[in-house]
């Protein structure tokens, strides 16, 4: 978990203000090496950009080693190319897409994940022989919150195994390949067993089809959000799915490529955000740390509520008190974390720690707050790579006409 020390947070604000996202360009590299070395020889990284789309970020993760992207919408295809991945390097994995983003993502030559009946259809009549995977439900949903659940009987995402003759059937009339098969069980799983589980589900589903380059098996890869708390072993997690894999191969009748789409595991250790305490008030023995960040710039607590440890940099040594660090957003669940820190002060600087990973890219200018500066600690040296907006470039970029 990055927490840059006192002397370089203090440089930081004293540049470049708060609140401020700050990332640690070695852990984003470290953390593509560890995932490398777990998975297994034909394993590829597609890291799923919806979870950070800073673009100085997707460079550096793809100068690591990643081998393509997971995109969810037209304009994130169009930053992953502007970051240099080409059209092969990219996935599209969309929600409830209509005909127009389907033919946005044909025209780029990128491979859909489609994920619903009526996709497939749609998209076979405008494209008839066309390449294309099939996000499948497993059956089989985790996650550390039930919001980000995205497999089992009630999400909202991926086709039916029951609905295998309808692919089959629309797929014949439309001449369409299928050269891949997807699923994503949720976001945040620490133990293999359910992994394990949800592969040898879509294995089972893959085998309906022939030939495919690539198997898909989604991201979700826990991180720590609690300090001292112990890493996940991903070497683990492919270690209890090899078997599968091998005898899925020979069935399969040629070698295939195992995609992965790791977000949050990528990125989210990776980054802090620093902020300053701005009042502090008490309540019927509630102590309120008022701070000058807040839930349009880490909704994460608000919108399932997440936890992410705090730290006080300027008083690390102080005594602990049990408080409730709220933002400066008018809302009531504004609430960035109710945890015991060390004594804060107003001016204090705060990190807030594992907040690399749909903190940034979740942010809003909500109550016309600007978003916040992005820093990149490369080797002790800070580089910006989002400056905080003022308030004509935010008028400018929200559109409106006079």
């Amino acid at each position: 978990m990055y927490c840059p020390d006192v002397k370089l947070a203090e440089r930081i604000v004293s540049e470049f203000g708060t609140p401020v996202f700050v990332t640690d360009r070695s852990r984003l590299e470290n953390q593509v090496k560890i995932l490398k070395e777990a998975m297994p020889k034909n394993g590829k990284i597609f890291y799923a950009m919806k979870a950070n789309y800073n673009p100085a970020i997707l460079k550096v993760l793809k100068y690591a080693g990643v081998d393509g992207i997971d995109s969810v919408s037209p304009f994130e295809i169009e930053m992953a190319m502007e970051s240099g991945f080409s059209s092969f390097q990219i996935i599209f994995t969309g929600n409830n897409s209509d005909n127009h983003e389907l033919e946005e993502v044909h025209n780029h030559s990128i491979i859909p994940n489609l994920g619903s009946i009526s996709e497939l259809k749609r998209f076979g009549d405008m494209f008839p022989g066309a390449e294309v995977s099939i996000r499948f439900n497993p059956g089989i949903g985790a996650g550390e919150f039930k919001d980000v659940v995205t497999g089992g009987s009630k999400s909202k995402f991926g086709v039916l195994e029951s609905e295998l003759k309808d692919v089959k059937r629309i797929t014949s009339e439309c001449k369409l390949k299928i050269i891949g098969v997807h699923c994503h069980i949720g976001s945040g799983f620490y133990k293999a067993k359910i992994f394990k589980k949800a592969v040898k589900s879509i294995l089972k589903i893959a085998r309906n089809f022939q030939r495919l380059k690539f198997v898909d098996i989604g991201g979700g890869f826990g991180v720590r959000y609690e300090n001292g708390s112990k890493e996940i072993d991903i070497r683990e997690f492919f270690d209890s799915i090899s078997s599968d894999l091998e005898k899925f191969e020979i069935d399969n009748g040629c070698e295939f490529d195992l995609i992965v789409e790791p977000g949050k595991f990528l990125v989210a250790e990776s980054t802090c955000l620093l902020a300053k305490v701005t009042n502090i008030k008490k309540n019927s023995g509630n102590v309120f740390v008022g701070t000058d960040t807040g839930m349009n710039h880490i909704l994460r607590p608000a919108l399932y509520s997440a936890h992410h440890h705090i730290v006080n940099l300027s008083n690390e040594g102080g005594n602990k008190k049990k408080v409730s660090v709220v933002g400066n957003i008018c809302e009531s669940t504004d609430v960035i974390s109710v945890a015991k820190i060390s004594s804060p002060r107003e001016g204090d600087i705060l990190a807030i720690l594992t907040a690399g990973a749909y903190c940034a890219s979740m942010s809003s200018a909500y109550n016309l707050r600007p978003y916040a500066a992005e820093i990149l600690v490369e080797k002790g040296s800070a580089r910006l790579i989002r400056e905080s907006l003022s308030f004509s470039s935010l008028y400018k970029g929200l559109g409106f006409k006079k």
